[in-house]
């Protein structure tokens, strides 16, 4: 109550209350991508019969915990052995559709379409906490990639649109690790750039800044040959476009098609990237941070940073301590900890680190380190 004392005296001077909540609606919030269906699973049927359904239930449960935890051995977990022989039980609801473009090969196998199923998110994430198996928000790095592919002497970059088949793949690819990726559009402001060679080499910093235009969290580069046998070699690297200081990640393999060397690389570069912002949270436990958020001038700021903090996975509660002249003081309540929290807020453009990070605050209103922040304009 003294909370919202504090915050409708601030305010009342210039709008009524219920504007206030207005705009905290209407507000926009800055972030890395939500991902849609979080919940859902796609898997290719023969049928549309009951039985069939039934049955696959339990691969796609399966997919959707993986995509969840960031974890492809999540779904083997031994303390989930009893949650997925569930499937059935937590189905929501399913429809058909047809097999996407370049499903080729599924239709040689006998697959005419695909069920789609959408799972209850909230038991599958309340499971996944008590099995002590990370979960994963829907707050995503948005991933760009860039692409070189060689082929039977072609040799060029994979742009937005250019391949209706590849692109197919690769989003169901990304689809089913919740992978927010994006292709680059290899336009005349792309080329004059970088050139097929710079990603070929994977020069980073020709390649970063390239990237830049497009505003993402993180670049993915890869390289694709065609062997003289009909396999493909590949080679993959992960860079995270805000922290030059990371040491970059590199893989390499050898796959039977092309899809599967895509598989390599969308994998490989889910699971770095879950390894760093997914969390493994203790059931029932909930930690306080207080944070002081600075640049806050107007009911518009003040709108922002609250709407922005309630967006955050990880942030279950946000109450109001204290407002002041051009700042708020705002008391989280989050699953997991601090350093959590901070990777949760790098990933949008609402906040940014202070040069003055922290405070220990001591007064009539709170009693404890706080992290400090600025509203990004």
């Amino acid at each position: 109550m003294e909370c919202c004392i504090l915050v409708r005296n601030w305010m009342k001077c210039c709008l009524g209350l219920s504007w206030v909540m207005l705009i905290l609606w209407l507000v926009p919030v800055a972030q890395a991508s939500e991902v849609e269906g979080l919940y859902q699973a796609k898997v290719p049927v023969i049928s549309q019969t009951r039985d069939e359904r039934l049955d696959i239930y339990s691969a796609a449960l399966a997919q959707v915990v993986v995509k969840m935890s960031g974890d492809r051995t999540a779904p083997t977990h031994p303390e989930l052995a009893g949650f997925m022989k569930r499937a059935n039980t937590l189905v929501q609801q399913f429809h058909y559709q047809e097999l996407p473009p370049g499903s080729e090969t599924l239709i040689e196998e006998g697959y005419k379409r695909v069920l789609v199923v959408s799972f209850d998110g909230k038991a599958i994430s309340q499971a996944l906490i008590e099995a002590n198996v990370p979960l994963w928000g829907r707050t995503r790095p948005e991933v760009l990639l860039w692409l070189a592919i060689e082929d039977r002497g072609a040799r060029y970059l994979l742009a937005a649109n250019a391949s209706e088949e590849l692109e197919s793949h690769l989003n169901d690819l990304a689809y089913q690790r919740g992978l927010p990726l994006i292709l680059p559009l290899v336009d005349l402001e792309d080329q004059a750039q970088l050139e097929f060679a710079d990603v070929w080499g994977d020069f980073r910093q020709t390649i970063l800044r390239a990237s830049q235009r497009y505003g993402v969290d993180a670049v993915l580069i890869g390289r694709l040959i065609r062997s003289g046998q009909g396999g493909w070699q590949s080679r993959w690297s992960l860079h995270y476009s805000a922290d030059i200081s990371t040491p970059s990640e590199f893989w390499q393999a050898e796959a039977n098609s092309q899809t599967e060397a895509l598989a390599f690389g969308i994998g490989g570069a889910t699971d770095l990237i879950a390894q760093r912002y997914a969390q493994v949270f203790t059931a029932g436990a909930a930690d306080a941070v207080v944070l002081k958020v600075k640049a806050v001038n107007d009911l518009a700021d003040y709108a922002r940073a609250m709407k922005y903090l309630e967006s955050l996975d990880i942030v279950t509660n946000v109450d109001v301590v204290k407002v002041s002249a051009d700042e708020v003081l705002f008391k989280l309540a989050i699953r997991g900890d601090s350093y959590g929290l901070e990777n949760a807020i790098v990933l949008g453009n609402t906040l940014t680190k202070s040069s003055e990070t922290t405070t220990y605050l001591d007064d009539e209103t709170v009693s404890a380190r706080a992290f400090i922040y600025q509203l990004l304009p």
